[in-house]
This record gives C-alpha cells, structure tokens and sequence, in this order.
C-alpha cells in the first residue's frame, strides 16, 4: 500500500524549475499578564503567511504587490519583498524571491 502522509516533489506551484519553497504561518501575539503576573488573557491577530521560492529558468515576479505563484497563498494583499537573480559560469543561473501574505489586508494604491 502507497504512503499517502508524505508527498515528494513541489506541488503547491505551477512553475517547471522551482528547486524549493518554504512557507511559515504566523500570527501575532499581545499577551495580558494579571495580578500576579502571569498570563490571564491572549489575543492573536494578524495572520500572515511568509514565503521563499527559489527556481532556475524565466521569472516575470518583481518586487512589489503581486502573487506568490504558490497555489495556496491567497487572498488579502501578497507583497513581493525581494527578488534575487544569480549568474555562474559553471552552474545553471538561478533565482530567489521572498515575500509576505497577508490574507485580511486590502491594497492601498
């Protein structure tokens, strides 16, 4: 019977070279200590969603307001922070991008 609880290869992008890409949710924290000071009340808020692609061939991504080009990173405002382009003389060219998701945001223009 075929393992069904792990996957091999990259099947949360479209792209044909993609080498790797990482995804971390998180939220943020403000923590309300009580009287005698430990923690009485939390309260978490904004989600966001951070993301790294790396890949080799054509990429039409810039920095900016933009998609992730990753199937489930959606919705709200994604935010291109940074995209790294690498050239070597005995290696295939490659790049890399970063950026953030932020899934209740709406843009501002």
């Amino acid at each position: 019977m075929p393992a069904t609880d792990v996957k091999f290869g990259i099947t949360r992008s479209e792209g044909t070279l993609i080498e790797t890409l990482d995804t971390t949710d998180g939220v943020e924290v403000k923590a309300l200590k009580g009287s005698n000071g430990d923690v009485a009340r939390v309260h978490t808020f904004n989600p966001t969603t951070k993301f790294s692609v790396k890949g080799h061939g054509t990429l039409d991504i810039v920095p900016g307001v933009g998609s992730s080009e990753i199937t489930d990173v959606t919705g709200g405002v994604t935010v291109i922070e940074e995209v790294k382009k690498s050239e070597k003389n005995e290696d295939f060219d490659d790049w890399e991008y970063t950026g953030t998701n932020y899934p209740n945001a709406e843009s501002v223009s």
